[in-house]
């Protein structure tokens, strides 16, 4: 789970509390307090629900690749000249929170898709034996 980070940068960004956010959403606020702490992952529906308030398409954050897209989503420009110091710091910090987010759910998805391979792998190989052994059966009753 990552996007929450994201979520709540954007909440902030459109200058919406966690409670204007609920109401708008019919999103209860513990819910949303969740997602924004990743605890949780968002159902579809409060996906899209957030997505309509906060005029943004979450679904497209989904990889370490996106970090393009989340700097642009978030409107932060590092190289900007009118940032103090301390601003650039807080993005940095900000975007090294996200990415470090959004590669650990790369890494969750990589072990998952491993997971269920091995567990496919094992069901056809139960079920050839299954078989074998029900046309053995077959054989040695006739």
């Amino acid at each position: 789970m990552y996007i929450g980070v994201v979520i709540r940068e954007v909440r902030k960004l459109k200058g919406l509390t966690q409670v204007e956010l609920s109401d708008e959403t019919n999103i209860s606020v513990r819910t949303i307090q969740r997602i924004e702490k990743d605890t949780v992952e968002p159902s579809l529906y409060s996906l899209r629900r957030i997505s309509e308030i906060l005029e943004v398409d979450f679904l497209k954050i989904k990889n370490k690749n996106s970090m393009a897209y989340v700097k642009r989503l978030l409107g932060i420009n590092i190289n900007e000249s009118t940032m103090t110091a301390q601003e650039q710091v807080n993005i940095e910090e900000r975007l090294r929170k996200i990415e470090s987010h959004l590669s650990s759910i790369d890494r969750i998805h990589g072990r998952n898709r491993r997971t269920i391979k091995g567990v496919l792998y094992a069901t056809g190989i139960i079920t050839f034996c299954v078989l074998v052994t029900w046309i053995i059966w077959m054989l040695t009753t006739n």
